[in-house]
């Protein structure tokens, strides 16, 4: 340490020297002195030691002047922390004593100098006793260096002694000129903030608000002392005492929602929605007020609330359209579909390959569509029909239009699926009228044909009927001419009731019906297959009970159904049994039956020819479907002998065993429930 009076300390080593007198033994007190002596002396030695350390760990300086005849007598003391900073020693200290001579920044001189001088008088003399004061000295290499002076004086007049101590504070003011500045910014981020910042007590007192709050319209300063519920409406009281309540019980951040009050006579839709971000003050691990910032997010809520309702009619389109909507990206995957894919829901598909899911047929086509749609740019379209799936499922027909689209860099299809297999349906419908329209155009003209012919074969058929009358009448009884002239008259009768089977089932239908036999029905219709079966080398054999009871139908309709099975029969038999066989037989059974208290007839034809296969029986009665050859059939029988009898309110069924038998049952009411029309030709 330096200063202007040196302190003097005396060791044990530098005692004076001895005389005679102190040869003798030492008394007590003088041991005791000595011993005194010593302690001091290292207690003063430990004290160097502290102040030496002191004056590197601070920096700082000390100066005390007394007021005497002759002026100021000023002693200084500097830090060698202050010395090192500074490059100034005790004698520039000493200078600040002196204000008048105090080389400090020229900005504070004057301030200093009315300060120090002002407790060098002290309050006696219209100055003061204390001070504490901060200024700017010049470092000896110029730098501007910050310190703060503590002055206390102590008498007056002559003798009066003035104690001064000072402290570098250049980082402290730096410090505090920083905080300053980011106070500064923070203040004008708070006041131009488009958010309303809010502090408030936790009682809802609101502290301070740094805007105006939207449709309450108070300044701020008018705000402050004022509730903050009185900002909130509707229900939003109760939610915002909650979040309060869970900050201080928390001592954490915490978000919710608030609804804004609404102004004099609008209406609820009106009102102003906040997003609310809300942190606890601490002071002592206690929380002492919450500070909230409000963020208008009514315009963002509405936007939300028309998104919303948007997507939700979205996705009712979506999940409600009829047709089949996939996207794909360039490699086939599912990005998004709106339908499940048998036992697979939709959202199992997304990221599966869509030729995973279909047939190769199918996904030849969509690989054909997707590449043709590439190619030309435009929408690519193709039918596809899909086998059914299993017993009472029916073949289904999909249009499917694939549409190319560029997403930025990414590339895809929209592939648009429609069931069109009703159309497709109503379109074999239709075919199949107009089929059956040109067949009855058909049959129409070959019952005109037949007819005439029929006509005309009656009449030779009647003159040689009346001249084998004649002959077998002049013939001897019993003779040969009287023989053959019956046999000519059978012959004529059998050729004339297959004339009037001819003309009977040649005759154009009309809407009334009557009551017939099943048996009547077989026999008519065997009148004309007969040289047909016959020449099939095929035997018929009819169980046809004679108490089957009659039933109301149009005859020529059924007797076109058994013609129809006949002659299904008579084709399978012929394709087992090119020859002549003992199983070259066609059953016609008929019995009757009760359903639900109703008597019904079932009439059974039966072969035993190559039977139906087990894909094919569900589909006998589709129309244009066949076995056969395309120059045999037309694939409408069966689909017109099923309309027949369903029209009947009857039943049309199949079985069969493929290499053994088949079985069609033709099930009719006794009574359909027509009303009958007696007025018939015969």
């Amino acid at each position: 340490m330096t200063g202007q009076v040196a302190d003097t300390m005396v060791f044990m080593d530098d005692e004076p020297e001895r005389g005679a007198a102190d040869d003798a033994e030492p008394g007590p007190a003088m041991e005791a002195l000595r011993e005194e002596l010593a302690r001091t002396r290292a207690e003063l030695k430990t004290a160097h030691e502290d102040l030496d350390v002191f004056s590197q760990l601070t920096s700082g300086y000390w100066w005390s002047a007394r007021t005497v005849e002759s002026g100021l007598e000023v002693r200084a003391w500097t830090t060698r922390s202050f010395t090192r900073t500074t490059g100034h020693d005790s004698a520039y200290v000493r200078e600040l004593a002196s204000a008048a001579d105090a080389k400090l920044h020229l900005d504070d001189t004057e301030a200093y100098a009315s300060i120090v001088e002002a407790v060098m008088r002290g309050t006696s003399a219209g100055g003061r006793d204390q001070a504490v004061h901060e200024f700017r000295l010049l470092g000896r290499d110029g730098s501007i260096m910050w310190v703060r002076q503590r002055l206390d004086g102590r008498g007056e007049g002559t003798g009066r002694r003035v104690h001064a101590s000072g402290e570098l504070i250049t980082e402290r003011k730096r410090t505090e000129d920083a905080l300053g500045h980011v106070e500064a910014r923070f203040l004008s981020l708070v006041e131009h903030a488009p958010n309303v910042i809010v502090t408030i007590d936790l009682e809802g007192t609101i502290l301070f608000v740094n805007r105006q709050v939207p449709v309450d319209g108070r300044e701020p300063w008018e705000l402050i002392g004022s509730s903050v519920f009185e900002l909130a409406g509707g229900q939003s009281g109760p939610d915002l005492q909650a979040a309060i309540t869970e900050i201080v019980e928390r001592k954490s951040a915490h978000e919710f929602r608030l609804r804004g009050i609404i102004a004099q006579g609008a209406e609820e839709r009106d009102a102003r929605w906040y997003e609310v971000q809300g942190a606890p003050v601490m002071r002592g691990g206690s929380v002492v007020a919450i500070t909230m910032i409000l963020t208008d997010v009514t315009e963002r809520r509405v936007a939300e609330l028309a998104l919303r309702r948007s997507e939700a009619r979205w996705r009712f389109l979506w999940e409600n359209v009829p047709d089949r909507i996939t996207e794909l990206d360039a490699d086939g995957r599912i990005v998004v579909t709106n339908r499940a894919v048998g036992e697979r829901r939709a959202e199992e598909l997304y990221g599966t390959h869509v030729f995973a899911h279909l047939s190769p047929e199918a996904g030849g086509a969509l690989r054909r569509a997707m590449e043709n749609a590439l190619r030309t740019g435009a929408p690519s379209s193709y039918e596809i029909s899909l086998p059914a799936g299993g017993a009472g499922e029916r073949e289904r027909w999909w249009s499917n239009r694939v549409v190319p689209y560029v997403d930025g860099g990414a590339r895809g299809f929209l592939l648009i699926g429609t069931d069109v297999s009703d159309r497709k349906s109503a379109e074999r419908e239709r075919a199949n009228l107009e089929a059956q329209l040109r067949q009855q155009q058909k049959l129409e003209s070959i019952g005109t044909l037949a007819s005439g012919v029929a006509h005309e074969i009656n009449n030779p058929i009647q003159s040689i009927m009346n001249y084998a009358d004649l002959v077998r009448i002049r013939a001897e009884p019993g003779g040969v001419v009287a023989d053959f002239a019956g046999e000519i008259v059978a012959e004529t009768e059998r050729v004339a009731t297959i004339v009037r089977n001819l003309l009977a089932f040649a005759r154009q239908e009309k809407e009334h019906h009557s009551p017939a036999r099943i048996s009547e029905v077989i026999e008519s219709t065997l009148t004309l297959m007969r040289a047909v079966l016959r020449r099939s080398q095929i035997d018929v054999r009819v169980e046809i009970p004679p108490d089957i009871p009659p039933i109301k139908c149009r005859s020529q309709q059924i007797q076109q159904v058994f013609m129809n099975l006949i002659g299904n029969a008579r084709d399978a038999l012929d394709a087992r049994y090119p020859e002549s066989d003992d199983n070259k037989c066609i059953l016609i059974q008929a019995s009757v039956q009760e359903r639900d208290g109703e008597p019904w007839v079932r009439t059974t034809v039966e072969d035993h020819g190559s039977g139906i296969s087990l894909d094919a029986i569900d589909r006998v009665f589709d129309p244009f479907f066949s076995t056969k050859a395309r120059n045999e059939g037309t694939g409408l029988g069966l689909s017109v002998s099923h309309g027949i009898i369903r029209e009947h309110r009857g039943e049309l069924e199949v079985e069969s065993m493929p290499g053994e038998y088949t079985r069609f049952h033709v099930n009719l009411r006794v009574d359909n429930g027509w009303g009958l029309d007696l007025d018939l030709e015969t």
